[in-house]
């Protein structure tokens, strides 16, 4: 017999699954009170470094339409997702070398269209 196409059902069924390790992850880092304020310290600054480091060279090889600001926040944004949807609240998250050299030839591909320019580059690389 042929099974049929259910959307999101292997997603539900891996979160009914992971249900009790995901709570006991949350209660737990809760309940661990100050013991948990140096590890997250730790990530966070292991997190935010390269990321202010990384935003100032995209800032430089985008002309200032990418700054480190922007990237701090999307890092920021896509950490707290992360940390909610995918049950691990201590996570190390951040901009890569890759990542840069990707935005930089993306933008250098931008500027020098008509139909997009420096003006619309965040917006396309939004899409």
């Amino acid at each position: 017999m042929e099974e049929t196409f259910v959307p999101f059902r292997g997603i539900k069924n891996d979160l009914r699954g992971r249900w009790l390790c995901y709570k006991q992850d949350w209660t737990g880092g809760f309940r661990a009170g100050f013991r948990i304020l140096a590890p997250t310290t730790y990530i966070f600054f292991a997190s935010a470094i390269p990321v202010i480091s990384f935003g100032e060279q995209l800032e430089r090889n985008t002309d200032g339409v990418l700054t480190a600001v922007q990237t701090l926040a999307s890092t920021a944004l896509c950490g707290i997702i992360h940390s909610l949807i995918g049950g691990q609240p201590l996570l190390i998250l951040g901009v890569a070398e890759p990542t840069v050299i990707m935005y930089t030839f993306m933008f250098n591909f931008a500027k020098d269209r008509p139909d997009l320019g420096s003006k619309l580059f965040l917006a396309w690389t939004g899409w």
